[in-house]
């Protein structure tokens, strides 16, 4: 027992700090004690700290501390005859990393270790990690982690890489980064993840937008959605992030989400960007790595989209709520280019908060035309509830009327979208609103607020009439995603149910 305090323990944690401090690099590590587990065959480190040897730049560089390292079990064997390192287990308890340093532009590959490493488990219990970029607003943190790696296996000379470990187990209490534009802020709270059970949960997910709507529209040269989102009860079943984390695979039975705020804000003032856009279907088979999701179900959520047109003086903006879906089968395997399958997408809400809204949306899985069809219905509502979306977008206002139900079904592809469209609606009457001070008074606006409602149908059906049918009919543009193509071909079939060409 002595002869391991006075000699073998000053002279292991000698030859650990030689062994590091001697390489070549910016830090330097100190060690205050060092304990050997006589009975338990291992050693005990404690208080260590990670320290940059000068400072960049008047830059603070990163800090490391551990309050204790142990290892137990070690093969004691390998170690002295066979050059091995063999660990039943390592705890490595209260780490912070804290600091800021230059992220590299490329990742590079680190070598591990001179000789053969192998430990069955690897404990970081009380993590806590807080680390910014130098050159950019780019940072990362962790709050109170517990990471658990199983059969670490790393090779001579091997490189540090996800390769090297089997699976693993998680739990912080807050994940977050900052996008390198500052533009977001990106957080996870209430992280859990088993590989035993192979579940994922996370009480609540947050992109939150560090500029207001419109300082976050003029950090952008051309229009740019601002999202808003708060993202409650989630749960990945069946998901391995070990799979995730070597391979990119995103492979799930169900992906649950309980409670889902989502607020989308675009200034349409500013230049639009023409760039072609993936459709949704190329994105799927895009995915670098394997994707096969059996099915996503979200219980419960509310998306308010607020858009401030060319020309408008204000924002104007459409809700809905109370929304709960069901998506299935989102992959992109191969085998489904010859089996038939398909992507669904099934929506109840209530638009404005009002009229219940019901979408169904069919895709066959690897078509060459990547076609879709889309059914849905809206049950009646009074028509001015259209007006905080009207009066700022399309610069009407509805002053009478009751929309009945609206039916419609229309099929698209790479290129157009052809369908059927069904509008019952009683005493429809609007006013033109001027786009500059928001006044349907003045006698310019009067006057195309009477042409405009000679023009359309005031009813449909109109009294002792037929019921007008409308079509759908809009070529796709390439520019935009998915959304506006819907909406644009559902809006064709508005114009054409309700007399305007």
């Amino acid at each position: 027992m002595i002869l391991t305090k006075v000699v073998i323990e000053p002279w292991i944690g000698e030859k650990i700090l030689t062994s590091l401090n001697n390489k070549p690099g910016d830090y330097l590590l100190k060690i205050e004690k060092v304990h050997v587990l006589i009975f338990q065959s291992g050693i005990e480190l404690e208080n260590i700290t990670l320290i940059p040897k000068q400072e960049y730049e008047g830059q603070t560089n990163l800090t490391g501390e551990i309050e204790t390292v142990t290892f137990k079990g070690i093969h004691l064997i390998k170690a002295f005859f066979r050059n091995e390192i063999d660990i039943r287990g390592a705890v490595i308890f209260n780490s912070r990393l804290t600091g800021n340093i230059e992220f590299p532009k490329k990742a590079k590959l680190l070598k591990v270790s001179p000789v053969n490493i192998r430990i069955e488990n690897l404990l970081f219990d009380k993590l806590f990690f807080d680390v910014k970029n130098t050159t950019t607003a780019q940072a990362y943190s962790v709050k109170d982690g517990v990471l658990k790696l199983h059969e670490i296996n790393i090779e001579k000379q091997d490189t540090l890489s996800p390769d090297i470990f089997g699976q693993l187990d998680f739990e912080a209490m807050e994940l977050k980064t900052v996008t390198p534009d500052s533009l977001y802020t990106i957080s996870a709270v209430g992280i859990n993840y088993s590989a035993t059970s192979n579940i994922l949960k996370a009480i609540r997910f947050v992109v939150q937008p560090n500029y207001t709507e419109y300082e976050f529209s003029s950090r952008n040269q051309f229009q740019k959605d601002r999202i808003e989102a708060d993202i409650g009860g989630i749960i990945f079943h069946n998901f391995s992030i070990a799979d995730y984390i070597k391979s990119g695979s995103l492979i799930s039975s169900y992906i649950e989400i309980g409670e889902m705020e989502l607020n989308v804000f675009r200034d349409k003032r500013k230049k639009f960007r023409h760039v072609e856009r993936p459709t949704f279907q190329n994105m799927i088979y895009n995915y670098p790595g394997a994707m096969n999701i059996d099915s996503i179900g979200i219980l419960n959520g509310n998306i308010v989209y607020s858009e401030h047109a060319e020309k408008a003086i204000e924002k104007g903006n459409v809700s809905f709520n109370k929304i709960s879906a069901r998506i299935y089968k989102i992959t992109n395997d191969t085998i489904y280019e010859k089996e038939k399958a398909y992507l669904i997408l099934n929506v109840n809400a209530l638009l404005m908060g009002k009229s219940k809204i019901s979408v169904l949306l069919k895709a066959r899985i690897f078509d060459s035309q990547n076609t879709f069809s889309v059914n849905g219905t809206l049950s009646e509502m009074e028509a001015s509830k259209l007006n905080p979306f009207l009066e700022k977008n399309a610069f009407i206002t509805v002053t009478t009327g009751k929309i009945n139900a609206i039916n419609f079904s229309f099929s698209a592809n790479n290129t157009k979208a052809i369908g059927n469209f069904k509008i019952l609606y009683e005493g429809l009457n609007f006013a033109v609103v001027d786009k500059q001070t928001g006044d349907t008074t003045a006698i310019k606006e009067q006057l195309k607020s009477i042409i405009a409602n000679i023009v359309v149908i005031n009813s449909n059906p109109m009294p002792g009439k037929e019921i007008m049918p409308g079509v759908i009919e809009y070529d796709r543009d390439p520019e935009r995603f998915l959304f506006n193509y819907c909406f644009k071909a559902i809006l064709s079939g508005i114009k054409s149910s309700i007399g305007l060409s």
